[in-house]
């Protein structure tokens, strides 16, 4: 991994921002404040009907808002109109949260879509509104059909471009079916060759993460929500995703 990308070692990264009180998941007070502490921010990413890339990860709005509306169908009217948690805070945009943290700390962006399908304008239009951003920042999915949408695209881009591309995998107990199925495996990384893994904390040990981290593919673990766990993640992993504490900056996890 080059001396740019060192931050996906050994730069804690906050799940959905750094949250707390009127601070929710993946809000501009969360990254603002993630930003402000030095921690760079995890964020998920779907493109709307309309054409926004909006920030949340929900599919469906409801928990989040109250409005019984799949994030799919938000309206730029519904999204301004529209309150996360009961808090101040809306859904923002990707360009939002791009002009917010501005470079300050790097970003892992999560690109998320309910059905796995053949449609990358996902891809496209991540990677067209991150041209000019000024920071570092890295890109992964769930989604192995993503992920080697984002590999091919990556290699596109201009030399001095550099964007890792990452694999979110683990086990993935509460998601359907089809879903737990292809996180769980990790068959397409022989295709699509990730820069490295994000891994959910509670499928380690892991064999099959242990086996990519021997052939120098880096290994975050998500999520991390107590100094305990992080002391288990540092066994198996090179980085941690946390949430609900605050860990000491520029800690390597241990090999």
């Amino acid at each position: 991994m080059s001396s740019e990308d060192h931050w996906l070692l050994d730069t804690p990264i906050a799940h959905r921002g750094l949250t707390g009180h009127n601070r929710p998941a993946n809000s501009l007070a969360a990254f603002e404040a993630a930003a402000a502490a030095g921690y760079a921010c995890e964020l998920d990413v779907q493109l709307t009907r309309s054409g926004e890339l909006v920030v949340v990860h929900d599919y469906e709005l409801t928990a989040l808002t109250g409005a019984a509306i799949a994030t799919a169908e938000l309206t730029p009217t519904d999204r301004e109109r529209l309150r996360l948690e009961g808090t101040d805070q809306q859904i923002p945009t990707l360009s939002q949260v791009l002009d917010l943290v501005a470079g300050r700390v790097p970003l892992l962006i999560e690109l998320k879509r309910p059905t796995l399908n053949l449609n990358f304008d996902l891809v496209d239009e991540v990677l067209r509104l991150t041209a000019d951003y000024p920071g570092r920042y890295a890109v992964e999915s769930f989604d192995p059909l993503l992920v080697a949408a984002l590999r091919i695209a990556v290699r596109k881009l201009p030399s001095q471009r550099r964007v890792p591309v990452g694999r979110i995998c683990g086990l993935l107990r509460t998601a359907g079916p089809l879903t737990r199925v292809v996180g769980r495996s990790m068959v397409s990384n022989l295709v699509t060759r990730p820069d490295f893994l994000a891994y959910e904390v509670d499928g380690f040990p892991s064999g099959l993460t242990a086996w990519w981290r021997r052939r120098g593919v880096p290994v975050i673990a998500w999520p991390v929500a107590s100094p305990e766990r992080e002391m288990f993640a540092r066994q198996y992993s090179d980085n941690i995703v946390f949430s609900g504490y605050r860990p000491s900056h520029g800690q390597h996890l241990a090999s």
